[in-house]
């Protein structure tokens, strides 16, 4: 977003409107003030807003409609009596208020459509992870974390990039603690799976290791069900879903049982949009009914 201030204070038009308010509330809030240059408390209204305008730096855009040149919009926007100032964003108005306001009211009446700092810390973050940025998506979401600590989504989130990190000691911190409410959220519940299922293949000394016991052994169907978890715990689901689909199909009543819970724990894992998972999840019903 820029910081210029010509970006987020404008005069609009009949021909710029649409782009000034409609467009660009698409992305950000848009404060429209409209004014008039014989209104007197309009006149004392216009120096605040563009102060508190600067201040955000951006945060929201400031539009001012002079009711004398553009009488159009002030009709489609019910303006009786000036000074007006409306709040729109995605498109549509979330606030308005008439008349005179002090600094200290239009602060209140801000923060009521303007995202705290710790939501514009979580989005920066957001931003951060679609542009493949984790490290900085992680710093963010501590950052929001740290500024709204009762907002849960904010730590699950920062948990999950710090488990994606592979800073395992940190998530489960944040886990815990989340855990001392008594209950966990769902998307927390899987956080605490995936760090179950790394202790346990930490323990028996991951991937590589259970892959020299199964070559070992190779109809040793207990080694079998340890490299799949622990294929599972690398993340490489696919792998691990088929080789748990295979013990599932030689011994359903047995070792099976495990690798069927297992494979339970990672489609819920993967997660319920996921494809692969609705597809696995398909297969191990067949395999096991």
């Amino acid at each position: 977003m820029a910081n210029d201030a010509s970006t987020f204070i404008i005069n609009t038009s009949m021909e710029t409107f649409r782009k000034d308010v409609i467009e660009q509330s698409m992305e950000r809030p848009v404060v429209v003030d409209f004014w008039a240059e014989w209104c007197g408390p309009c006149r004392q209204l216009m120096p605040l807003l563009e102060k508190l305008a600067n201040e955000n730096k951006g945060a929201f855009c400031l539009v001012k409609v002079n009711v004398d040149e553009l009488p159009e919009i002030a009709g489609a926007f019910g303006v009786q009596s000036i000074p007006m100032v409306v709040a729109m964003f995605q498109g549509q108005p979330v606030s308005h208020f008439s008349g005179m306001q002090t600094e200290p009211q239009l602060r209140e009446w801000l923060k009521g459509f303007l995202p705290s700092p710790a939501e514009e810390a979580y989005e920066a973050g957001q931003q951060a992870e679609a542009e493949g940025a984790i490290e900085k998506a992680e710093a963010s979401y501590r950052k929001a974390a740290e500024l709204a600590p009762e907002i849960a989504e904010f730590r699950i989130t920062h948990a999950r990039v710090l488990l994606e990190l592979n800073r395992d000691q940190e998530c489960r911190e944040i886990i815990d603690e989340l855990n001392k409410r008594g209950y966990l959220e769902p998307e927390a519940q899987v956080l605490q799976q995936q760090l179950e299922m790394r202790s346990q293949v930490e323990d028996s000394g991951g991937v590589q290791e259970a892959k020299k016991a199964l070559e070992a052994e190779p109809g040793n169907l207990e080694l079998k069900l340890r490299l799949a978890e622990a294929l599972g715990a690398d993340s490489r689901f696919e792998e691990a879903c088929e080789m748990l689909l295979e013990i599932v199909k030689q011994d359903r009543g047995g070792v099976g049982i495990q690798a069927k819970e297992i494979m339970v724990q990672l489609l819920t894992v993967m997660g319920s949009k996921s494809k692969l998972a609705s597809d696995f999840r398909r297969r191990l019903a067949t395999a096991f009914y």
